[in-house]
């Protein structure tokens, strides 16, 4: 059935956008009447990526990539310190703009001109900007700087995207390793070992336990290799699919966390997310109760998401941060100092933004350290898996030669 892409009043004048199917047109405008809303302008939809904008309740599905977002936020930015307003300026992003990104953009004017703020424009479009982007940008417009605010969030997303950098390059090298390795065991089970099974066989003696291994292990991959393919593929598909829903990304912190070596970088991460966010809402002026509504939002499941959801708990009952962190070994002891410190003096953003400097560069030096470590590992990995293909290869034919010769 067709769809329409349209936009409605509702009986308050509140106008939303939207799709709804219909054999025609005017069924689909009739079927809005039903909903009571009135229809303002309806098209058919284009393609299935034009339906794919807005949702059902109106809000985009469009997502940015982070410099994609940087870029935004810079042009924004520069645009609004030369004393351009946000309509303007969003009017003027649009002229360069293409596909979705256009359409982000004129859903964003189309808010603005109905009376919103930038904050409740942005957000509309929960996919497009996170919880922390809009509470700062609201935060900016309550204490009358937007550029200001605009300038922390560029600051704060350089940093993640340089960290990001950083960890994606640490283990680029030994992903291709692994990756590598794991092709030449595949190659070798499918097409090696089966050449020397027959050879095996024809020597009339037992196999050696290291021989036996590899013989089995080649017959299972060569006897269900597509159905091991298949199942790691929809297995991949399903985690990708399913990451979204709260219960797998709770699931996936969870592990992230625990895994030997990379647990302690996640969390260490975590911690440094933790505190620069709370610096940078502080400093843009949101309210502590708020601010940590933000943060719980952001952070990635584990200890610091459960510690910031309890500690936003007990800042409602009248306690301090500090009597709700401390004692309960989540954070590190610097932190809980720097946060004791920040209260005291009345300069928690201060403080935090320098515990988060400090464990940032903390994190640059385990990320190296794991580098650094991993590669003999993996050397030794490999050496490992040659040495005992090796042995599985070559025992039977020395036990074979040692025959022969008596």
């Amino acid at each position: 059935m067709p769809s329409f892409v349209y936009q409605a009043a509702d009986p308050s004048g509140k106008v939303s956008d939207g799709h709804i199917d219909g054999a025609t047109e005017a069924d689909a405008a009739r079927a809005l009447e039903r909903q009571a809303l009135t229809p303002l302008t309806m098209r058919p939809a284009k393609s299935e990526r034009d339906v794919a904008r807005v949702g059902s309740d109106g809000t985009t599905r469009i997502r940015l990539r982070l410099r994609e977002l940087l870029g935004f936020t810079r042009q924004l930015r520069v645009m609004l310190a030369s004393g351009i307003t946000v309509l303007s300026t969003i009017a003027l992003l649009r002229q360069r703009a293409k596909g979705n990104y256009q359409h982000l953009l004129d859903r964003l004017a189309a808010d603005i001109q109905r009376g919103k703020t930038l904050s409740e424009a942005l957000a509309a479009h929960p996919r497009t900007f996170d919880p922390f982007y809009v509470g700062t940008i609201r935060a900016g417009e309550a204490a009358g700087v937007h550029t200001e605010a605009l300038t922390e969030l560029i600051a704060y997303y350089e940093r993640r995207a340089t960290l990001r950098r950083e960890i994606i390059d640490a283990l680029t090298y030994p992903a291709i390793v692994v990756l590598a390795l794991i092709g030449a065991c595949i190659v070798m089970l499918i097409w090696v070992v089966p050449q020397f099974e027959s050879v095996f066989a024809s020597g009339g003696t037992a196999l050696p336990w290291p021989t036996r291994i590899l013989l089995s292990t080649s017959g299972v991959v060569t006897g269900h290799g597509w159905e091991l393919a298949g199942a790691a593929l929809a297995l991949a598909i399903a985690t990708w699919l399913l990451s979204p829903l709260p219960r797998v990304r709770a699931g996936l912190g969870h592990l992230a966390n625990r895994l030997p070596i990379f647990g302690q970088i996640f969390h260490l991460a975590t911690v440094v997310q933790f505190s620069r966010m709370i610096a940078l809402l502080q400093r843009a002026g949101l309210p502590l109760l708020e601010t940590f509504k933000v943060v719980t939002e952001m952070i990635m499941t584990g200890p610091v998401k459960k510690l910031s959801s309890n500690v936003r708990r007990e800042l409602a009952t009248g306690k301090t941060i500090t009597e709700a962190v401390t004692g309960t070994q989540i954070l590190p002891d610097l932190v809980e100092q720097m946060i004791a410190v920040g209260e005291q003096t009345g300069r928690l953003e201060e403080t935090l933004a320098a515990a988060a400097d400090h464990f940032e560069e903390e994190l640059r030096v385990k990320i190296r350290r794991m580098t650094t470590a991993l590669e003999p590992m993996l050397t030794m990995m490999v050496s490992m898996l040659v040495l005992f293909v090796a042995l599985a290869i070559f025992l039977p034919m020395w036990e074979v030669n040692s025959l022969m010769l008596k």
